[in-house]
């Protein structure tokens, strides 16, 4: 089941971001595709949405233009179309343009596809698609999907539809049969396969077609819950009286993604957490009674399949308000979870600057939680070995300056695999 819903996660992303696999590895992260607006006509000219993306730095957009024949096969890009617009010239009537935006931060490059628009009417026709038909709804097997007329100059007098089965990047498309109706019941058969409909308008003897939006690459119905290709995280002095801050992470969902929250007071090993009451934003002031003791944070994603939990690395423990040594910047962990692989912890940072550092390695559960000490593992540096497998690694960091030490958590490692 596990292997089987990486599959099919990674073939929902290859329709919104074709950035390669869940685990995001380098490139900014497509959180929405990139769309494409205008009338489908010659002598028009259509914009390119850049879609939503997410980095720790700053981004850079490319785009580039393609022309397919009017089942999106047989692409070839468009020689100099490489701005965020592009003129719909002779060449591009009966065909159909695909648009790509590749985005570029310090990681690297990661490209994805908008929804094909067309077939291109010719230049001055009796009728035209103004604004491209959408599909609404969830690509989940056994779910409807229902595709809207879009917009057109002038009213069509009558509208058919045909719903076609595409790749995952909404590509090389061909009808599914029978499939005539404005809405569409998704098939196990198109599993792995993003779903468009052709709309094709009258109006007296005149008719044009236009292709709607592609769906995602539709999934089984045995899935629940969106997946985390990030995961969430905390922020903020670990000091009696400071403000936390927790993000989400990043989640690919089908449909909205929507987040509930907790935070949990943990004791010095992570262990026997219980939640506090009330506190279920993504911001938590920390008081008196999390002296001493780790706080943990965990959210809850949910989509049209269901609800997923994850989980922050522990935060601690907290400092006495006003203590002379506190932890500002939790330390983070760099390297490769692998067996004969080595993590390395960094110091983090601390007010005022410590005199001396000690690290204590520790293997926790799966969700960084229930942390026991690796013997002998006190060094900056640890050899990940086979009996870590399935566990998260931190490292437990100890400032000490002058005669006040305060020890810190690390940032968990992913479960050694």
């Amino acid at each position: 089941m596990v292997a089987r819903r990486a599959g099919i996660v990674a073939l929902v992303l290859a329709v919104l971001a074709t950035a390669g696999p869940p685990a995001h590895a380098a490139g900014p992260t497509l959180t929405a595709p990139p769309s494409v607006a205008g009338t489908a006509a010659v002598g028009n000219r259509v914009s390119a949405g850049i879609g939503t993306w997410t980095s720790g730095t700053t981004i850079a957009y490319r785009y580039q233009w393609y022309r397919c024949d009017g089942s999106g096969a047989h692409c070839s890009s468009i020689h100099g179309a490489t701005a965020a617009g592009y003129e719909l010239g002779a060449k591009d009537v009966g065909k159909s343009i695909g648009l790509t935006v590749t985005a570029t931060d310090s990681t690297g490059a990661s490209t994805a596809y908008a929804s094909l628009v067309g077939p291109i009417a010719a230049a001055e026709p009796l009728l035209d698609s103004t604004a491209q038909p959408q599909v609404t709804g969830v690509p989940i097997a056994g779910k409807p999907l229902q595709v809207t007329t879009g917009a057109w100059s002038p009213m069509p007098t009558s509208v058919t539809y045909a719903w076609q089965r595409c790749n995952a990047n909404g590509r090389i498309c061909a009808a599914i049969a029978g499939a005539t109706s404005s809405s569409y019941l998704v098939a196990p058969d198109d599993m792995g396969h993003a779903l468009v409909a052709l709309v094709q308008a009258t109006f007296g003897t005149t008719t044009q077609a236009a292709l709607s939006t592609a769906t995602a690459a539709a999934i089984g119905n045995d899935i629940t819950g969106p997946t985390h290709n990030a995961n969430p995280s905390v922020s903020g002095i670990a000091e009696s009286g400071s403000q936390l801050t927790g993000s989400a992470g990043i989640w690919t969902g089908i449909g909205s993604v929507r987040y509930a929250y907790q935070w949990y007071r943990c004791d010095d090993s992570g262990a026997h957490c219980s939640s506090i009451h009330g506190a279920t934003k993504s911001t938590y002031h920390s008081v008196a009674k999390d002296v001493g003791d780790t706080l943990a944070f965990a959210v809850r994603a949910t989509d049209s399949t269901g609800t997923a939990a994850a989980y922050a690395s522990l935060i601690g423990p907290i400092a006495a308000a006003k203590a002379p040594l506190t932890s500002s910047v939790q330390p983070a962990l760099e390297g490769s979870a692998h067996p004969g692989s080595s993590l390395t912890a960094n110091a983090g940072t601390w007010f005022p600057a410590p005199g001396t550092l000690t690290y204590q390695w520790k293997r926790c559960n799966a969700n960084g939680r229930i942390c026991v000490p690796i013997s002998g593992a006190t060094l900056g540096t640890y050899k990940v070995t086979t009996d870590d497998v399935g566990h998260s690694l931190v490292a437990v960091v100890s400032s000490t300056s002058g005669t006040t030490s305060q020890a810190a958590y690390s940032t968990a490692s992913p479960p050694v695999a």
